[in-house]
């Protein structure tokens, strides 16, 4: 009885780890710890984008930071349920462009794929990432050029295998969308095409936490509540609701929630990172100039509440560093992270609703 009493113990601890963001009484992160070991003993190796314990370690290898289309008619996006971080920042238009960064792609459609901007970029470089997008600016192309920025590009790609790793949804052809409203990427395609023209694994000595920790008991750093939010891009925002019973953030736009089309499913997000970063435009189109490096300031969600946050970020090579107000390294909760990238002094900036 004993023996069983402990595998039933041992199963039930495992599904809550892959649930990644489940709900428990005093409404905090999964059973693990910051280092991904269950209290109970059992240990593993860990996702170290999301501090959730996972079969195999790939700590190594280097994330895919993919480009994800956010107008009004490439809705709904397809992959992101399989993101470990969702960055969201200011495009041209006032409209807002997406980035998802992924450990693996290799089973995974992912789009509709959209083109690089140098902010993005700069993003990505902090992961060591491997970059995915269709097209780009002339300066995002610079930069992908002069940085040596490894990429896989469904526009001017012109390698073997990089094109076709792209595709047309002939479905949303068929509804009248807009040919740049339908381009996704077929994962395995990326993963073959990554494989054979790029070392996959980070350099030695590279901090492959990417600067982030993780606890089950990060809601205790913040000091005010908060359960329903919504961060300002310009005339787009993005508004987040928590759910108790799944200890979860939900992202809303239009009124219309985040899902992952590909599977109909919700996006749960253990963490919100809002971080106040100033915007220029640039040229006629509209395009946005932001530094990413250097220092500033944010807000951080878990549980239903927040806390004032400064982050930091040496150069473009660095990991984002984020630290409390009185310079504490923050703990994240375990799971996934929606980071919004927003101008908050420009703008309505950051609202609680509730």
């Amino acid at each position: 009885m004993k023996r069983l009493l402990t595998l039933l113990l041992a199963l039930a601890m495992v599904l809550c780890l892959f649930s990644g963001c489940g709900k428990d009484d005093g409404g905090t992160a999964p059973d693990v710890d910051g280092d991904g070991l269950n209290e109970h003993g059992v240990s593993g190796p860990v996702n170290p984008l999301t501090g959730e314990t996972v079969s195999e370690d790939a700590s190594e290898l280097r994330p895919y930071c993919v480009m994800i289309n956010n107008h009004p008619a490439a809705r709904p996006a397809i992959g992101l349920s399989q993101a470990s971080i969702v960055y969201e920042a200011l495009a041209e238009g006032g409209l807002t462009r997406m980035m998802a960064i992924f450990t693996d792609v290799d089973e995974i459609t992912i789009g509709s794929i959209r083109s690089a901007r140098p902010y993005f970029i700069s993003m990505a470089q902090a992961y060591d990432a491997v970059y995915v997008h269709a097209g780009g600016s002339e300066q995002a192309y610079s930069d992908i050029k002069t940085l040596g920025i490894d990429n896989i590009d469904g526009v001017r790609g012109s390698r073997s295998g990089e094109a076709s790793s792209y595709y047309r949804d002939q479905t949303r052809l068929n509804e009248g969308r807009n040919i740049e409203h339908t381009l996704f990427a077929k994962g395995s395609s990326l993963a073959s095409f990554a494989e054979n023209n790029y070392d996959l694994k980070h350099d030695a000595g590279y901090d492959t936490s990417y600067g982030l920790s993780f606890s089950t008991d990060a809601v205790s750093q913040c000091s005010k509540s908060s359960t329903d939010f919504t961060v300002y891009y310009s005339g787009y925002s993005t508004d987040f609701k928590y759910s108790s019973d799944k200890n979860c953030y939900n992202a809303f736009i239009d009124g219309d929630e985040y899902i992952d089309g590909g599977n109909n499913s919700s996006i749960d997000f253990a963490n919100v990172i809002v971080l106040n970063i100033p915007s220029q435009t640039v040229d006629g189109y509209g395009r946005q100039a932001m530094e990413m490096t250097g220092s500033g300031s944010g807000y951080f969600f878990t549980g239903g509440k927040y806390v004032e946050i400064n982050w930091e970020r040496a150069d473009r090579a660095d990991n984002f560093h984020y630290t409390l107000k009185d310079g504490t390294p923050l703990n994240l909760s375990i799971g996934k992270t929606f980071i919004s990238i927003a101008p908050l002094d420009s703008t309505k900036g950051l609202i609680f609703n509730g």
